[in-house]
């Protein structure tokens, strides 16, 4: 497992117990989960949780200048208001960033989404947060939120899901099934940051619509010799290679398999709920948010916003997607 020596600005380090048991077998020996803080330490504390590629850093703050994966959403006068709330968040255990995660060539065990969460609530012990005011969770961050949720009721005052199932859509699960197949091929054969790379390529192109591609990307195919270039591959080749400076193939390994073994009965979450569903989005469709809907016994409002950006619009929709946080925290 990797241990980081030297830990970035603003980065705080919470151990969790020495032997650190998992939802599905195995357990996370001296296991660390990497966070970070923004705002008063002593207001209502908001949990803002991400994909798997975002992290800990949610946005620039005075401990920490840099943008982080959310900018526009959060920060003073923000959707959440900095100068109203603290907000917290930390690096997924098994992925990129200083919490605790595979190695290269290291074997890890399985994390589900359910360990994330009872890392969260550990986390929340240390800090001594009795109760957050909320949840805020995007895509994998928002099925975490459903799993802390379910397990921790009495440890969230409300939860806001947004293009988060209950439960990963058969569809979805076959083009992860696909991604994770090119990257263990890639492991076999020696060639596994270039395999991660067009394992990343394909996921972007599953994040947006088919609308956002046409329109960006359309355009005659051009020669390189006897090969054939279109235009859209300069934007896969970039955002994979991007991707694969900054994971190793078994970080991603581990929270991809983690998204599609996710599973929470809605029955068991018995916290106010507000959920958000992206018309276009291909991981998450509206449908499969709706069946959530209709099966949270405490459900306050799903709103459906029609969007180019497909899945990715939880990070594009800024006016949107920050009218109903403030729905939400109101």
């Amino acid at each position: 497992m990797s241990a980081a020596i030297t830990l970035p600005a603003g980065v705080e380090l919470c151990h969790l117990p020495a032997q650190f048991p998992l939802a599905h077998g195995g357990v996370l020996a001296g296991a660390s989960l990497a966070f970070e803080r923004q705002g008063p330490v002593d207001a209502p504390v908001v949990v803002v949780l991400g994909g798997i590629s975002a992290g800990r850093h949610v946005s620039a703050h005075r401990a920490v200048q840099g943008p982080g994966w959310w900018e526009g959403f959060v920060g003073e006068g923000q959707a959440i208001d900095t100068a109203r709330y603290s907000v917290l968040s930390f690096d997924w255990l098994g992925g990129a960033g200083c919490s605790t995660a595979p190695a290269s060539g290291e074997s890890f065990p399985f994390v589900g989404t359910e360990d994330q969460a009872a890392a969260l609530a550990h986390l929340l012990t240390a800090l001594r947060i009795e109760k957050v005011a909320a949840l805020v969770g995007s895509s994998y961050g928002g099925m975490v939120g459903l799993q802390f949720a379910a397990a921790f009721p009495q440890r969230v005052a409300r939860l806001f899901a947004i293009a988060a199932p209950h439960e990963s859509h058969p569809q979805a699960s076959a083009w992860r099934a696909v991604q994770r197949g090119i990257v263990e091929l890639g492991l076999r054969t020696g060639t596994a940051s270039e395999a991660l790379a067009l394992a990343r390529g394909l996921a972007m192109a599953t994040y947006r619509t088919p609308g956002e591609l046409a329109d960006r990307f359309s355009g005659p195919a051009t020669w390189q010799g006897e090969r054939v270039r279109l235009p859209v591959q300069d934007w896969l080749d970039a955002r994979g290679a991007e991707f694969a400076d900054r994971w190793l193939p078994e970080q991603f390994l581990c929270l991809c398999a983690s998204i599609d073994a996710h599973r929470v009965d809605p029955a068991r979450i018995a916290v106010p709920c507000w959920l958000a569903a992206f018309v276009g989005d291909q991981l998450v469709p509206p449908p499969q948010v709706r069946e959530l809907a209709s099966r949270l016994p405490n459900l306050r409002a799903v709103r459906e916003v029609r969007s180019r950006y497909g899945h990715d619009a939880f990070l594009k929709e800024r006016l949107a997607v920050a009218a109903l946080l403030r729905e939400v925290l109101a």
